[in-house]
């Protein structure tokens, strides 16, 4: 019974928290902020296999970013209770731990929007923050991947990957 009301508690608080939250104000010249990227943050899908990104996605993203870059993950599925609140957020020492690496751009990989993992998207002081699926909260990213709903994640992906390949080789041109 507590638990059951915990989770209604979340679902609501997570609703109020994500619908008052703006949308970011700045412009961006998104192939000079890409070309800047040292440290990515993943938002790895809770039925998502994480091996399964490292051999192909994560490598095209090294490929991409250069070597230097580091990428690290955040997984709803192995999300402590340690390192949650009575109500099952993230608590202020795990969230300053994220804020401590200095993330540069946040990719949210979920195919259905999941409020827990937007709401960590949000708290995150990141530029730059993307998103594969469209939903109720997209303001909280400044950059949203659209692809066919048909499409696998694996394709979702690729699509992903393009886009930045194509946005990191822009050149910058002045208007006069």
């Amino acid at each position: 019974m507590i638990e059951r009301l915990k989770r209604i508690l979340l679902d609501k608080y997570l609703d109020w928290r994500l619908k008052r939250r703006s949308s970011p104000q700045r412009m961006y010249d998104f192939g000079e902020n890409l070309k800047k990227i040292r440290h990515i943050l993943l938002v790895i899908p809770e039925h998502t296999n994480i091996e399964d990104l490292i051999s192909g996605f994560m490598q095209k993203l090294y490929e991409i970013f250069t070597r230097d870059v580091i990428i690290s993950t955040f997984e709803k599925k192995t999300f402590r209770a340690e390192d949650s609140t009575w109500l099952g957020l993230p608590k202020k020492e795990y969230l300053e731990t994220f804020q401590s690496e200095k993330i540069d751009l946040v990719i949210d990989l979920n195919q259905n929007e999941d409020k827990f993992c937007t709401y960590v998207c949000a708290i995150l002081n990141a530029p730059l923050k993307i998103n594969l699926e469209s939903g109720r909260f997209d303001h909280i990213y400044n950059l949203h991947i659209r692809t066919n709903e048909s499409k696998t994640l694996d394709q979702k992906l690729e699509t992903l990957v393009r886009y930045l390949r194509n946005l990191t080789q822009i050149p910058t041109k002045s208007i006069s």
